[in-house]
């Protein structure tokens, strides 16, 4: 539902909480680019091999 008020924003990091806040930020009709260092995401939940 994209508005005339939407926005394009970046979430830095892909950790639980990122994704969190730029799933509730795109359903609210936001444009959302997440960006993170590693090759996987998840934060602190993945393991590093």
């Amino acid at each position: 539902m994209p508005s005339s008020s939407s926005k394009r924003i970046l979430v830095i990091g892909s950790g639980h909480n990122g994704l969190i806040a730029a799933c509730y930020l795109a359903k609210a009709g936001h444009k959302v680019t997440v960006l993170e260092r590693r090759a996987s995401l998840g934060g602190a939940v993945c393991t590093e091999t």
